[in-house]
């Protein structure tokens, strides 16, 4: 029997508009409902083998695969019809490195999304696209970065507020391409992975003002996140130091630039590749939580931090789980001053999506068990959401390429305690 039976089971899965092979999904909330985006793979025609000249042994050239990156959206009790933002073979499709959408203030919807041009292996940039009648249909505004290099742009976060959609991502323009990650992620190419920020005004057709470098030295290949407290933006990514350390580090808006990058947990852990194993924050006004996973343990801990001024300071770090898990963290912090974890926990050989509340005082609740998922890359990172008194969540189930599913679930939030 598994041993993710003895924790506390939910039920909530509804329907998900996504279908076939779909991976990569995020879920936000969007007035009285919420969006849900995620890539579907085409399904790919083998052509059949040339026997005309049965001294022809070359093998038939596999078609390119095709992939669209969509959108519904709930309300009223159901999912919209699905849209697509982007489609073709140029579009770059990661586990890790997933599209974004995001309701501006002056109602348009903007999505982020990777497209590898012709130079293929890991030359990507981050293109950035708006619809103006709710995602029904959808305008290409180009790249978000200005630097026209063939690098490595993505993992980007994003959030609204005074009508300014900010956002941040990875950005390689200082690096040498390279065609290949090895097994960690690592990069053997030189210069170093930064990290840069911009805007989007509303109606601007283009990233304004020019991106600003954040960090000049950061982990390659974990995911950031962004959140709007109440003083501007809060961006927490993964670091790297000269010496190999790649702890959590946090830069916040002070009003007229950006503070220096400062580390946050300060577990010291020393990794000579990219773990892809980014943190997560949420924030209401001053009261901030980030989530994050380290390796500086033997089994590998998942850890939280508390701010109730904004991100100048942070409170004790708490380990919400320490008996082994692969980390992909999601934090949501609640109207209640609770916050609540997600994370791919392991067992042996089980896998599975588990969540845990935080209380305001410092209390932890019981670890409920969500999905099984894959210990593998293709079970990708868990997106959540808070919409009125329900918690809505994705992630993506089943072990293969060939059988991913992204599923949705939806728990009213007085069944987590």
């Amino acid at each position: 029997m598994s041993l993710f039976a003895t924790q506390n089971a939910l039920r909530g899965e509804v329907s998900s508009p996504a279908k076939g092979d779909s991976f990569a999904s995020r879920i936000v909330a969007d007035g009285d409902g919420v969006i849900l985006s995620w890539i579907e793979q085409e399904a790919t025609v083998v052509p059949a083998p040339n026997t005309a000249d049965a001294t022809n042994t070359a093998k038939t050239p596999r078609a390119p695969a095709v992939f669209h990156v969509c959108m519904s959206r709930f309300v009223d009790g159901a999912w919209s019809a699905v849209a697509k933002i982007a489609s073709g073979s140029d579009i770059f499709a990661n586990w890790a490195d997933t599209p974004t959408v995001i309701r501006a203030n002056d109602g348009s919807l903007l999505a982020t999304w990777l497209h590898s041009g012709t130079l293929g292996g890991y030359v990507y940039d981050v293109n950035v696209s708006r619809s103006i009648d709710d995602g029904r249909t959808w305008t290409q505004l180009g790249p978000l970065h200005a630097d026209g290099k063939p690098a490595e742009h993505g993992f980007v976060s994003a959030d609204t507020r005074n009508g300014v959609t900010a956002f941040c991502w990875l950005d390689g323009r200082a690096m040498t391409p390279s065609d290949a990650h090895d097994d960690a992620h690592d990069h053997a190419a030189g210069g170093d992975m930064t990290l840069r920020a911009a805007r989007i005004a509303p109606t601007s057709q283009r990233p304004s003002p020019p991106s600003e470098i954040l960090d000049e030295r950061t982990c390659e290949c974990c995911p950031t996140d962004l959140a709007i407290a109440k003083n501007g933006p809060i961006i927490v990514y993964r670091d790297r130091g000269d010496d190999g350390t790649r702890d959590i580090s946090l830069v916040r808006w002070l009003g007229e630039g950006w503070s220096q990058p400062r580390a946050i947990g300060n577990d010291k852990w020393m990794m000579n590749g990219c773990p892809v194993n980014g943190p997560s924050i949420s924030a209401s006004n001053d009261d901030v939580v980030v989530a994050w996973w380290t390796g500086a343990t033997e089994e590998g801990a998942v850890r939280v931090v508390r701010s109730h001024d904004g991100g100048a300071t942070f409170a004790a770090t708490i380990d919400i789980d320490v008996d082994g898990s692969l980390g992909r963290v999601e934090s949501m912090l609640l109207p209640s001053g609770d916050a609540l974890i997600l994370w791919h926990d392991t067992r042996g050989d089980d896998a599975a999506l588990v969540l845990r509340r935080l209380h305001a005082d410092g209390t932890l609740g019981s670890v409920h068990t969500i999905a099984a998922v894959s210990e593998g890359r293709s079970s990708g990172f868990p997106r959540a959401a808070v919409q009125g008194s329900d918690l809505w969540l994705t992630c993506t189930t089943a072990g293969t390429a060939a059988t991913r599913s992204v599923k949705v679930f939806r728990i009213a939030l007085d069944t987590l305690r």
